[in-house]
């Protein structure tokens, strides 16, 4: 995590006035004279067999302030919730948890403290009344990276005292800090570390295979056995106590940015959520003695294969999750509890960016089952159990707190259509024909698409009709001022490329895009168009690639190589993320713009007004989002508008951008 963001105010400044809005003069032809139902829609519920669990919040009065840790204190029913700038707030889930308590405020009481990333309180904690707290300083610095030991009142409620805090090991405080803590079966604290750098370039401090620091590493140290050196000693087993020039607190090495540890109760195995580079995301069952490869390796994926290695050979992950399908792994909690007996003893973890949540069960040797147990819009920054070994899942952006719950999903929709023909969308496919009801539309500021066009298009069920949110719900991807959809609305876009450049007779479809909106969430299909470009049929939840050849006389040789990328579905969610709203390009600025309609050119909102398709009707039209492509307008007006386009999908807060930039 960076909280650094660098705010560019792009939102209205994006837009300019519109030479045509909705309220013209009615004299003047509409793009549509009268609405015409969509009665042929067959795209309802989902292809795909339910998962088989939902999340669903719990103690819906609480919520915090970008929370990154939830634990609790052993011998107690206490729960504690960490945020990332100093506050520890406690609350007692078996009571009433309207409110939760203030612990602590380190932020004000550590100078230059930054982050909170670290909360573990010591096994004997009812005894020596013993917390440790991993918290970073400014970034860069050498030991800018401190666990510390606090003391905890008995009293109800608990608070953590800020003077009591003893220093226990310092380290390089970066931007892969990892910080989590966890106390072992054999009462040792393990403690993770990132890389300690940014992501471009990868391992820039080269400490992935480094021994002789802390960096890119799990720790293990005695902290009731204080040395004459240190305020810790070192278990005479950790292996590479006797390796020349390395660490001796070292368990193991090789880790990127460790997000979250474990341990499972049952047989003391470590787990460890690694969050990756470009490729892959990690999950490790932890090893003494073990590299994990980074920055050799991310996963099985070459990154340095040329760099020093470590003194011991490279373990591949336990599981590793492609970034089809997660872009930032949280490392989860072994299930303990007794609500959910299916789950019993399986590690959950799940994915910051995706909302995804995993199960996996591992007997030791290999890997016996890894499945998915729910598609979320939860930003899952961590996870945490409580007394009763009951799991809850924390959102970072939201703030609240969620369980698992059973789906009360029971099937798939088998009827859903496997061809585009089948959907209801078009009269004729070969033809590109649309079905009455169904509306194409164009957008101001349209994505770069690699040579591609596009040709876009909604519908609506019947005679239903778009409104507006009033408020904002970033769970569910709602966005003030935004269009609502009703259910089973559809947004659709035909992607293709002419094999001749310039030359429209050649253009050939490579693939249409919708977005179907169940009431709850968008879900994302890919029709892929066959070589006779008379129809397209369904993909999977799997990427695939396709190269064309474009004869273009301004390549070299008179011809280039297109590569052209269908994404999977979760690729596609991952930039309609519901941070955003969902929906980038279907909405009020950007449709204010004229649009032809085939006989009349007119301005789509209002021609969307006369036609009722909203409800109820725009009191003032936005001003128009403008085309980057335009070049009668200020250089930075169309920067703007294509950063909009492009790039605030993801950069954004929650996004999942990896730079620090909140357009």
């Amino acid at each position: 995590m960076d909280s650094r963001t660098l705010s560019l105010a792009l939102g209205l400044l994006l837009v300019v006035s519109s030479t045509s809005t909705a309220a013209d003069d009615p004299r003047r032809p509409y793009g549509i004279a009268r609405r015409v139902a969509w009665t042929t829609s067959r795209i309802t519920g989902s292809p795909e067999p339910p998962p088989p669990f939902a999340t669903r919040p719990v103690f819906p009065k609480l919520r915090f302030t970008d929370p990154v840790i939830l634990t609790h204190a052993p011998g107690t029913s206490r729960m504690y919730v960490a945020e990332l700038k100093g506050k520890i707030l406690t609350f007692d889930p078996r009571k009433s948890s309207d409110t939760a308590d203030l612990a602590v405020d380190l932020g004000p009481a550590i100078e230059g403290l930054t982050q909170i990333y670290g909360l573990a309180f010591h096994p004997r904690f009812e005894k020596n009344r013993h917390c440790y707290i991993t918290y970073v300083r400014k970034s860069g610095e050498p030991d800018g990276t401190v666990v510390s030991r606090f003391t905890v009142s008995n009293t109800d409620p608990p608070t953590i005292d800020p003077k009591s805090e003893s220093t226990v090991i310092r380290w390089l405080a970066g931007g892969h800090n990892g910080g989590c803590l966890e106390f072992g079966p054999d009462g040792f604290l393990y403690i993770s570390a990132g890389d300690g750098a940014g992501a471009f370039p990868p391992d820039s401090r080269r400490n992935g295979q480094n021994l002789s620091t802390l960096p890119a590493t799990i720790m293990r140290i005695d902290v009731d056995h204080p040395s004459d050196q240190r305020p810790y000693s070192i278990p005479a087993d950790n292996p590479f106590i006797n390796t020349p020039g390395a660490r001796p607190e070292v368990w193991a090495y090789g880790f990127r940015n460790p997000w979250k540890i474990t341990f499972d109760p049952s047989n003391g195995a470590l787990w460890c959520g690694d969050v990756g580079w470009e490729m892959w995301e990690m999950i490790y069952r932890v090893q003494k003695g073990a590299n994990y490869g980074w920055s050799i390796v991310e996963a099985s994926q070459s990154v340095h294969p040329e760099w020093d290695r470590g003194p011991t050979s490279i373990s591949p992950p336990a599981v590793a999750h492609s970034h089809t399908e997660s872009r930032s792994i949280t490392g989860g909690e072994v299930y303990t509890g007794r609500r959910l007996k299916s789950l019993t003893g399986a590690y959950i973890y799940g994915d910051y960016v995706t909302g995804k949540i995993w199960a996996a069960r591992h007997d030791g040797k290999r890997l016996t089952q890894s499945r998915e147990l729910v598609d979320s819009t939860l930003q899952i920054v961590c996870f945490g159990t409580d007394h009763d070994g009951e799991l809850y899942i924390v959102d970072y952006v939201g703030g609240g707190l969620h369980r698992l719950v059973p789906s009360d999903r029971k099937t798939a929709n088998r009827n859903f259509p496997r061809k585009l023909s089948d959907t209801g969308l078009f009269t004729t496919t070969s033809t590109h024909r649309l079905a009455p009801g169904v509306i194409s539309y164009s957008v101001g500021a349209a994505p770069w698409a690699d040579h591609a066009v596009s040709e876009r298009f909604v519908a609506l069920p019947g005679n239903t009709q778009l409104g507006l949110h009033k408020s904002s719900n970033i769970q569910i991807g709602n966005v003030s001022g935004q269009w609502s959809f009703p259910v089973d609305g559809v947004l659709a876009k035909t992607i293709s490329l002419d094999l001749i450049a310039g030359d429209v007779r050649s253009r050939r479809r490579l693939e249409t895009q919708v977005l179907h909106y169940t009431g709850q969430s968008w879900q994302a299909y890919n029709y892929i168009w066959n070589d006779s470009g008379t129809d397209a049929v369904l993909a999977g939840n799997q990427a695939s690639d396709r190269q064309f050849t474009v004869k273009d006389p301004a390549a070299p040789g008179g011809q280039r190589v297109q590569n052209w990328h269908h994404a999977s579905r979760t690729e596609c969610i991952l930039c309609h993320t519901t941070r955003g709203g969902s929906i980038y390009g279907f909405t009020p600025a950007q449709l204010n713009r004229d649009h032809n309609y085939g006989t009349v050119v007119d301005n789509q909102l209002r021609t969307m007004t006369h036609i009722d398709l909203i409800s109820p009707p725009l009191a003032k039209a936005p001003a128009t989002m403008p085309d980057p492509a335009d070049p009668t307008l200020p250089l930075e007006t169309r920067a703007r508008a294509y950063l909009h386009a492009n790039c605030a999908t993801c950069h954004r807060r929650g996004g999942g951008g990896t730079a620090a930039m909140d357009i």
